[in-house]
């Protein structure tokens, strides 16, 4: 016999015998109560069997049920997260609401355990540890699973999670240290990524950076563009120049070496007008007269540089 089902504040009068029975298949199934649901399911399908609801209910009930262990492998963990995206996801938030991201935690979690011992393959980005975790928000294991990784540094899909994972854990300026490089070591990849970073002052700029149109250039019209994002950042917020040595920044051409430059400039800004200062803009201005054309003008109205602290906060 099923468990009697909890009216809350639905109305029979007002919601329908069928609104009543939808939502005492979700309440079961929040509650992960798999027998419960199934019994529901079963009065509805009997009293409504044409219930538009049916079918994804019905889905997310068969989530529940346990299912036999088996060896994972990277196409089979990529087929399920793609099953899981296009049916299970787009359900639970239908039926769930802001209760969809608790459902499917669990369904995350087993997927994450299978990953745990597979190394990472750019075949297949999301069956891997540093993305399934991520979609139930565990932050240290998304760090651990790329850590894990030998290699790390040269991948820079992972070096954009690593920066992910650092910005969750509080590291806000580690975070900027992992994702800034990616302009050089692989600025398609920056380019699709930048509109959703969680670091508010990067993604802002980035948007700026867009409508430039600097070096002749407009990240729109060319792919590569954001070899120059680093150090027009670099120009607005000065201080980020306390984040970076010169070593960190990779030879990838003019931009990089305008990067490190302005790398040199700012510690003389903070001394004062200098012979050794005026040489380091002449050698700017040579690397690229564009963007020393922007930082000059930075120097006469520039609006207050925000500390790096700041920048990472926001």
């Amino acid at each position: 016999m099923p468990p009697a089902i909890e009216l809350h504040q639905l109305d029979l009068f007002v919601d329908g015998r069928d609104a009543l029975l939808v939502h005492a298949v979700v309440t079961s199934l929040l509650a992960r109560d798999h027998e419960g649901s199934v019994a529901r399911l079963t009065i509805l399908c009997r009293e409504h069997p044409a219930h538009p609801d049916l079918p994804a209910l019905t889905l997310l009930a068969d989530t529940l049920r346990p299912s036999p262990s088996s060896s994972a492998s990277h196409a089979s963990l990529t087929a399920a997260v793609e099953e899981i995206n296009r049916t299970l996801v787009p359900s639970a938030q239908r039926l769930f609401g802001r209760d969809a991201g608790n459902f499917l935690r669990p369904l995350w979690r087993t997927l994450a355990a299978a990953a745990t011992s597979m190394a990472f393959d750019e075949s297949y980005p999301r069956a891997h540890a540093s993305w399934l975790c991520q979609q139930f928000e565990d932050w240290p294991a998304v760090r651990a699973a790329v850590e894990a990784e030998p290699d790390w540094a040269a991948r820079p899909l992972l070096r954009y999670r690593l920066g992910l994972a650092l910005h969750h854990l509080g590291d806000r300026e580690a975070a900027i240290k992992q994702w800034l490089p990616l302009c050089w070591i692989d600025p398609a990849l920056f380019t699709r990524y930048a509109p959703a970073l969680p670091n508010p002052t990067m993604r802002e700029a980035w948007e700026a950076f867009e409508y430039a149109g600097l070096v002749g250039e407009s990240p729109v019209a060319a792919p590569h563009a954001a070899t120059w994002f680093p150090p027009w950042l670099l120009v607005r917020h000065r201080r980020l120049a306390d984040l970076f040595e010169p070593t960190d920044i990779p030879d990838a051409g003019t931009s990089a070496d305008v990067f490190r430059a302005l790398l040199a400039l700012v510690p003389l800004e903070r001394q004062g007008l200098s012979p050794e200062l005026i040489a380091h803009r002449r050698a700017l201005q040579c690397l690229s007269p564009e963007l020393f054309t922007y930082y000059m003008e930075t120097l006469g109205g520039r609006r207050p540089s925000v500390p790096t602290r700041q920048v990472a906060a926001e």
